[in-house]
């Protein structure tokens, strides 16, 4: 690691926004990370109020997940989903025979894990090879529409009247093919205009589209059935979905034959003739479409197209006009598909979007999901004026909106609003420095006014300068409050830079003095101890291991020891010495041995010292006094036994009389314990 290292931060200047174009939502659109965004409202007059903060932007990409086979579903195909009263609700036809209809309730969020009931086959009056499926509510009492068939012959409408409660098990009412026009019919949509009901459907072999008129009852048994044609290049013609953009209809339709997508204008009413434009693969990346979806999200509409052959989910953005040539991108399979038919519409519960799909060949069913996110400082507020908030990572978020929800005079809003990044850091070397060592932190950028550096520790130069020069000894968080100015505003930003110290200490222990054949740990109280360290002692003479942290040491002499301890992360290195003395000034035995001992050097007695050059005598004898070992070499031990015989466990009296190295003579008496 090098003594001195630079840190450069180059902060770029971002001002905020000081205008903002939605009319319920007011506030900035764009701020720097961390600042706080404070909205109000012109709406003050509601009952209740909701703000979400960091809710489900379209923009982003959808998670998915897939509820598991074994809940009723037998090639399903028919599917959509409503809520009534606060739950939510999602009904499937299987088109097996016996054809059930199945309600699947989540209760208060489509995030649960649903209950599945299986209201019936209506006596077989569910039709074959059932597609467009809706519910909708006329007056206190909810209607579900379902269309299907393959032929002529079989091809029929069938109306589900739920009574007041989507929870209630409903009666059937077929309506039969009406006028006989109905001939393999795909998708459905219903719809109210001027107090008078609608639908439309269209037709798979003739990709004609088909208008049925209810008038002001929905429940007329015998409405009318105006073939209004096929405008041109409408092929096996599948899902439809309609916009109203604030002044005109369109109706979109997925081309399945020529795998493109259609779009039908119809001016300010769904009435009117229409106009088709074709707009359609979109590069290839459509195969086997199936169905389409639509739903505006914050000034912008994001289409959903299933591709049934590939398992996949194809995502339009429209970028503001419903009008403007879409951008497909293809979303892969996320979400468990298995030849996905037909979607749910989007629908959002508050902070959350959801959309659900049946898959045909494994019966499963996929719900995708626009989760709410979870770095703004507060996730939402019921007040009218919500406290500030601010995000903590830059990104574009989604505030929503909601007053006096439920009622008559329910408002919705969103405004999408940009957080800008921190400042660009360009970091020129680590951060990650040596104990010791020496680094500056520079602090630079367009337009910056003003800088304050805190704490103010371990510091060389003024601290409200752009550079300080810092050596500190322990990690440390050094604070940035810097300040920009333009023409525009100012914006400011509290940043910080971590400067990690490696702390490693070699403490090889004291000098010290051993005595002749004794053994003494190395290393001091503050060495530094772990895995991440690596200990080298050199030279490795009379050590036990020269490469661990406190080796044993067994000197014969003067020894002079040198310690490198590193940090094997970092690379610091620190270093100790030692100096360990040894002498001849004394004898030095064990006070019990083992001639039975796992270890070698417990199974003998004898002296431990090295320096002992002459040897008068070392006698031992047992407790009346007999002679049972006698030396004159001092390397020479006893074992335990006399003349070959093993003398029983007992303590013996030794007596040594020899001379060191150094000339010093040595008498000695003592005991040792025999154990066996």
């Amino acid at each position: 690691m090098k003594q001195f290292s630079t840190i450069l931060l180059i902060f770029t200047s971002v001002l905020l926004s000081q205008k903002s174009f939605s009319q319920i939502i007011q506030g900035p659109d764009t701020l720097c990370i961390k600042n706080e965004l404070q909205l109000t409202t012109t709406d003050t007059t509601a009952s209740t109020y909701y703000w979400g903060f960091c809710s489900a932007y379209l923009n982003n990409i959808p998670t998915g997940s897939s509820i598991a086979a074994g809940t009723g579903m037998d090639a399903p195909a028919s599917i959509c989903m409503v809520t009534d009263s606060s739950n939510y609700f999602v009904f499937v036809v299987n088109t097996n025979s016996p054809r059930n209809l199945l309600r699947y309730d989540f209760g208060s969020s489509m995030s649960n894990a649903p209950t599945v009931n299986v209201i019936g086959d209506f006596g077989g009056t569910i039709p074959v090879n059932a597609k467009g499926f809706e519910i909708v509510k006329s007056g206190a009492n909810w209607y579900g529409f379902l269309v299907g068939g393959a032929t002529a012959v079989n091809s029929q409408m069938v109306r589900f009247d739920f009574g007041t409660s989507l929870s209630n098990t409903p009666t059937i009412v077929d309506l039969g093919n009406l006028a006989g026009l109905l001939l393999n019919p795909q998708d459905l949509y219903v719809f109210n205009e001027a107090g008078n009901w609608y639908a439309f459907t269209n037709s798979g072999f003739t990709g004609n589209l088909l208008r049925i008129d209810f008038g002001a009852n929905i429940t007329n048994p015998a409405p009318p059935l105006t073939n209004l044609g096929n405008p041109g290049t409408l092929a096996f013609p599948t899902g439809i979905w309609p916009v109203f953009d604030g002044s005109n209809w369109s109706l979109f339709v997925v081309n399945r034959l020529t795998q493109t997508v259609s779009r039908l204008d119809f001016g300010n009413s769904l009435l009117n003739p229409f106009v088709e434009v074709n707009l359609g693969n979109f590069g290839g990346i459509l195969n086997g479409p199936r169905d389409i979806v639509i739903i505006k999200d914050c000034g912008n509409y994001y289409g959903y197209i299933t591709n049934e052959s590939t398992n996949s989910l194809i995502l339009l953005t429209f970028a503001g006009s419903i009008t403007a040539a879409p951008v497909a991108t293809d979303l892969l399979n996320f979400a468990g598909f298995n030849a996905p038919r037909f979607l749910t519409r989007m629908m959002r519960d508050k902070d959350n979007v959801y959309c659900f799909t049946a898959n045909n060949l494994d019966n499963t069913m996929s719900r995708l999901t626009y989760n709410s996110c979870t770095t703004s400082s507060i996730a939402s507020s019921t007040l009218m004026t919500p406290p500030p908030v601010e995000y903590a990572a830059p990104g574009i978020y989604n505030v929503y909106y909601a007053s006096d929800e439920g009622l008559p005079t329910m408002k919705v809003d969103c405004k999408l609003v940009t957080v800008l990044p921190q400042p660009y850091i360009e970091i020129n070397n680590d951060t990650l420095i040596c104990q010791r060592d020496t680094i500056l932190l520079v602090a630079n950028g367009p337009g910056l006014n003003n800088i304050m550096w805190d704490p103010v520790y371990n510091t060389i130069a003024p601290y409200d300068t752009t550079s300080i020069l810092i050596y500190p000894h322990e990690t440390y968080r050094y604070n940035a409050h810097l300040e920009f100015y333009n023409d525009k505003g100012t914006c400011a930003f509290d940043t910080s830079v971590l400067v990690r110290v490696s702390r490693v200490t070699a403490d090889a222990g004291p000098d010290r003095f051993v005595a002749d054949g004794a053994s003494t740990i190395l290393g001091g109280p503050k060495l530094s101890m772990g895995q991440e360290y690596s200990y080298s002692w050199t030279p490795p003479t009379y050590l036990d291991i020269s490469f661990i942290a406190k080796p044993t040491c067994t000197p014969r002499d003067v020894q002079f020891y040198y310690l490198k301890v590193t940090n094997d992360s970092s690379g610091c290195e620190s270093k100790d010495t030692v100096i360990i003395r040894t002498e001849c000034t004394d004898i030095n035995l064990p006070n019990a041995f083992n001639p039975t001992s796992d270890i070698a050097s417990n199974r003998n007695f004898g002296l431990i010292n090295f320096n002992i050059n002459k040897l008068e005598y070392f006698k031992i004898f047992n407790r009346w006094g007999q002679l049972v070992f006698e030396t004159t070499d001092p390397a020479k031990k006893w074992d335990g036994t006399q003349n070959n015989i093993q003398l029983p466990p007992d303590n013996y009296v030794w007596i040594v009389d020899g001379t060191c190295d150094n000339g010093k003579r040595i008498r000695k008496q003592g005991t040792v314990l025999l154990a066996r």
